[in-house]
């Protein structure tokens, strides 16, 4: 068995796709490491991947919309590390694909509790830890749903809830300031993970999308080690001065950030024009 780090990361949507590639970014970081999904097989294979990598991990089924189990699990989690220094909620789904008077309704509502309030859940649970150390990060996942071209007609279920996560995460990097714990949000890229699979069965009902899905499952899309980087980055110490933004993994530079740049101002916030607040426009 790895030996436990002084450092403890928990991933939710860590047995595939973008969160495995996160757990395996904070491990070779030297972090412990907890991930979870809905599906128990999926995650004690994941799991048992990381523990041959050397990683220190636990895994767990959990189903992140339910706020009474998200509580319980993270306190387990807490008990075996003794801490929390890192949560990355990448737990998702695309949810209904097609024009919204099309959608169902329940499933349309689903994609917000697993997305929205399964992030919100979490973060819930994990930042009362993260006071008492006086130390946190926390990383939010923005998905498509950030900038122009991510507005995908057909997917309104989707982009209503990573929208509003990005909303989120500036109230909350409010409540949090002085505290030591931070809060972002990262657009990943065009990353080809299980969602990409769910449109390209979905056919026409993704709209123009579908077309731009088969180019992107083509071409390989966007490597998912890049947004956990960018994700191990925030979590730094060099990115200490970083709480409330919305950074593209892809477009965004880690350098730039580091020195300051305008990581204190509006620029990489939904309410700006041309970098400034409208309050700040003179």
């Amino acid at each position: 068995m790895a030996e436990k780090s002084e450092k403890a990361a928990l991933i939710t949507g860590g047995s595939q796709g973008i969160g495995m590639a996160m757990a395996e970014a904070f491990g070779k970081a030297g972090y412990s490491l907890a991930i979870c999904s809905r599906t128990e097989k999926d995650v004690k294979s994941a799991e048992a991947k990381l523990r041959s990598a050397g990683f220190e991990c636990m895994g767990f089924a959990l189903d992140v919309s339910d706020a009474g189990a998200v509580k319980g699990k993270v306190g387990d989690v807490a008990a075996r590390f003794g801490r929390i220094d890192v949560l990355v909620n990448c737990a998702g789904v695309y949810g209904p694909i097609g024009p919204i008077e099309e959608n169902d309704a329940a499933q349309w509502e689903d994609a917000i509790r697993i997305n929205l309030c399964g992030t919100a859940y979490c973060t819930m649970a994990a930042i009362p830890m993260m006071k008492r150390q006086k130390e946190g990060s926390i990383i939010n996942m923005a998905g498509g749903g950030v900038g122009g071209r991510g507005i995908k007609p057909n997917f309104s279920s989707y982009v209503t809830s990573k929208f509003a996560i990005c909303g989120f995460t500036e109230a909350v990097s409010r409540e949090l300031e002085g505290t030591g714990v931070r809060i972002n949000a990262i657009s990943p890229g065009a990353v080809n993970t299980r969602l990409l699979d769910q449109v390209l069965r979905s056919g026409e009902k993704a709209g123009k999308f579908y077309q731009e899905s088969l180019k992107q499952k083509e071409s390989g899309g966007t490597d998912p080690r890049i947004a956990a980087e960018f994700a191990v980055f925030l979590c730094s110490r060099e990115a200490a001065h970083i709480s409330g933004k919305t950074l593209s993994a892809v477009w965004d530079n880690m350098e730039t950030l580091a020195s300051g740049g305008k990581a204190g101002s509006s620029q990489y916030t939904l309410r700006r024009i041309d970098n400034e607040m409208f309050s700040e426009k003179k």
